[in-house]
């Protein structure tokens, strides 16, 4: 149970014992677990909520939280005023409570209502069918940003797409890995620069001043300042692969973030990602469609685990 065990290290006994006792298959398709205060807890399976028999109340919430942060909620402090609490190998708890405002912005959050937890894994071949649209035909590196509605599997593509791009095609690849949902502390690989942990507008920046990196890499973009960091990087000669929310061209156009990077050609290439991995739509910097829809990555198959075994044999196939 390789995803269950770090994860298990970080929940209460309960919890723990609720994922341990789940099937391989079940296991392999987990994609979230969510508590509520006195409510059911819920696991989300290959899409599907399913409740279960275990619940906790504020003092069971209180235990969860300790856990979560190893029994430091004060060191996270600043991530759970942004909603998160970053875990082992990638996972995310997302937070909700009572915030705590200072001068309009949370500083903090506190009496926990919910913790929602999205399991995180690696899988091989994930990336397969975006990575024509990640380099040009002479193999230099484009300038791509993954679009999709939360859950579609825009992280998962992303981490596979990287190590694509390092282990297969050779790239220097530095990656703003503020939520530490790509690679975490471990690093990502033989050619992977991965900052974590800091504010991605300022560590894009960094690392495009102190790494060269050939191509930069940042996960859910959303604020004004990640677009000016991006368009600076554009504008450094470097290769881009960042994410967003965003479920189509029209939803780029009319969100003010994304009409900028689209007006200031920041992006040539945008691909639309649905449910599980699938390929809706791409289209290049002037907004018209290109490549093929509706092929469907690898999304949820494979193992219980995160098995990278396959990455060196990956290619164009």
């Amino acid at each position: 149970m390789p995803w269950r065990k770090g994860l298990c290290a970080r929940l209460t006994p309960e919890l723990a014992a609720l994922l341990g006792a789940l099937s391989a298959r079940d296991a392999s398709q987990t994609e979230e677990l969510r508590v509520r205060r006195d409510q059911p807890v819920e696991l989300v399976i290959a899409g599907v909520p399913r409740e279960t028999a275990l619940s906790l109340d504020g003092e069971g919430m209180q235990a969860l939280l300790c856990a979560l942060t190893g029994h430091s909620a004060y060191a996270y402090e600043r991530q759970m005023a942004q909603g998160y609490i970053p875990l082992p190998d990638g996972h995310r708890a997302g937070v909700c409570g009572r915030a705590v405002t200072e001068q309009g912005r949370i500083v903090r959050m506190t009496e926990i209502t919910a913790v929602a937890i999205r399991i995180a894994r690696a899988v091989p071949g994930a990336s397969r069918t975006v990575r024509g649209h990640l380099l040009h035909a002479d193999g230099h590196p484009a300038r791509v940003l993954l679009l999709g509605p939360p859950g579609c599997g825009k992280t998962t593509v992303m981490r596979d797409a990287v190590l694509w791009l390092s282990d297969v095609r050779g790239l220097h690849v530095a990656v703003a890995d503020e939520r530490e949902e790509l690679f975490a502390r471990q690093g990502g690989g033989r050619r992977i620069d991965v900052l974590s942990g800091a504010d991605k507008a300022q560590a894009m920046l960094l690392l495009v001043r102190t790494m060269a990196p050939q191509v930069l890499v940042t996960d859910e973009i959303g604020r004004e300042e990640d677009a000016g960091a991006l368009m600076e990087a554009a504008r450094c000669g470097v290769g881009l692969l960042a994410s967003a929310h965003a479920d189509g061209k029209q939803d780029v156009l009319r969100r003010p973030m994304l009409r900028r990077l689209f007006d200031s050609g920041c992006f040539e290439r945008y691909v639309l990602l649905g449910g599980r991995g699938t390929l809706r739509a791409a289209w290049d910097e002037a907004g018209n469609e290109i490549g093929e829809a509706g092929t469907h990555g690898q999304l949820g198959c494979g193992g219980d685990g995160d098995d990278r075994r396959e990455r060196d044999g990956l290619s164009d196939r």
